[in-house]
């Protein structure tokens, strides 16, 4: 029996050559689609998702289990005291703006965001506007936020007016 003969039968009457192509490609679809999937069930778990692991990207295992523990403590430890001291800054500090001079990738990450050291020129009402260096964690998503030239809010610690936070 012909390709065609076997559309004729299937369909009772006369059939097309585009019918019978498109089940050809119907058929070959899940053959590869099958092979895919055994192909799948074969390959190491290094394809499979790995959980949590270190930050340098090596997966958890049972072996380095406590580390990876103590490290993911230590930087949730480290996110939160960062977090509050901007809070606490934005929260006592006097309004200003500054203008991104240069920002240099540190190589550092924590949780997968990498630290900046950022050049900054910051200006308070009625004061000469003075340069602020500062390290600050910048999640991927808004790097391009503070590319040189861009211009920001940010509150300024009385105390130390080095010490500053970015509030826009």
């Amino acid at each position: 029996m012909g390709l065609f003969d076997r559309d004729n039968n299937v369909r009772g009457g006369s059939g097309t050559a585009r019918a019978a192509a498109a089940e050809l490609a119907i058929q070959a679809q899940a053959d590869q689609a099958q092979n895919d999937q055994a192909q799948a069930e074969q390959e190491p778990t290094a394809q499979q998702p790995t959980g949590t692991g270190d930050p340098d990207g090596s997966p958890a295992t049972i072996a380095n289990t406590d580390q990876v523990s103590e490290q993911t403590h230590a930087d949730r430890e480290l996110l939160a005291a960062y977090a509050q001291e901007l809070h606490r800054i934005i929260a006592v500090g006097r309004p200003g703006t500054s203008v991104v001079l240069a920002a240099v990738d540190t190589g550092e990450q924590i949780s997968g965001n990498p630290w900046f050291q950022l050049d900054v020129e910051v200006t308070l009402p009625g004061q000469t506007p003075y340069l602020v260096s500062r390290r600050e964690m910048v999640a991927a998503q808004f790097l391009a936020r503070y590319a040189t030239g861009t211009t920001h809010g940010v509150a300024v610690d009385p105390a130390d007016p080095q010490n500053i936070a970015f509030t826009s």
